[in-house]
């Protein structure tokens, strides 16, 4: 299909931008950017690996995963630091600051030893193998794809309450449905759902809550904290829950005023 090598084309450039950028230019939304970036292109493989059985999805995109599961631990951590900064005077907290900051910097020279020049000829074989099956791949099998994929969330968003690991799921799959969405052009005359950026944002928002919390409770537990900062930090998790144990109830008010496919 030419529209899926029209597509591949832009995420491969995208993606090279990004990587070569100076690594004093990269912003906490350029973090942001990769990541969303490779998750399109992990939907793409998604959708490949479904129409062509003898596309090796997992093995393709290892070098990419790489990438995205460090910048991911960067990411984090910048978004524990915006949201301690958004709710709480940060400065009161100096030595939890600056094991934040020690981090962040250790994850950033992790992320950017592993995108170095050597990672471009990797990459680009990954490309090479998946732009012969895009050519092969047929209109009536994507829409296949696309229709079992509406099924899946469909069942989720049927069910009453969804339970956190669900709510991972959902998260996944409805950005995954939308990614390709786009790859494919798909001009779909009933949307999936409708006021799905309202869910969206919400379980966007749940999930900065929920990373924060893992974090906050692992340095908590580890004693590398004064005791002083340590009761801080246990206050300041307990709020962050009390919040993201509100959004958990929003976003399950919110799906049964949901409109699948647009005309439930």
């Amino acid at each position: 299909m030419k529209t899926l090598k029209k597509y591949l084309r832009k995420q491969k450039s995208t993606i090279k931008l990004l990587l070569q950028k100076p690594p004093q230019s990269f912003t906490p939304d350029t973090f942001h950017a990769l990541r969303v970036e490779i998750k399109k292109l992990n939907a793409l493989f998604d959708l490949v690996n479904y129409c062509h059985k003898e596309f090796k999805q997992k093995k393709t995109f290892k070098p990419f995963k790489l990438i995205f599961r460090q910048a991911g631990k960067v990411r984090e951590l910048q978004v524990e630091e915006s949201l301690l900064k958004e709710h709480f005077t940060f400065n009161l907290l100096k030595e939890y600051r600056n094991h934040l900051d020690k981090e962040l910097f250790k994850e950033l020279e992790n992320f950017f030893s592993i995108t170095n020049s050597e990672l471009y000829p990797i990459l680009k074989k990954k490309y090479r193998k998946i732009i012969p099956l895009l050519s092969k791949t047929s209109k009536k099998r994507t829409l296949r794809y696309m229709d079992n994929k509406k099924a899946k969330i469909e069942k989720l968003l049927r069910q009453n309450t969804l339970k956190n690991k669900q709510i991972h799921i959902l998260r996944k799959r409805l950005k995954e449905f939308q990614y390709n969405e786009k790859s494919l052009n798909y001009n779909n005359q009933n949307p999936l759902i409708l006021n799905k950026d309202i869910l969206s944002e919400l379980l966007g928002e749940w999930h900065d809550y929920q990373i924060t919390i893992n974090h906050l409770k692992k340095v908590i537990d580890s004693g590398k904290i004064n005791p002083n900062e340590n009761n801080q930090l246990e206050n300041i998790k307990t709020t962050f829950t009390f919040k993201r144990e509100l959004l958990f109830n929003k976003i399950n008010t919110t799906l049964p005023n949901l409109s699948i496919f647009g005309n439930a």
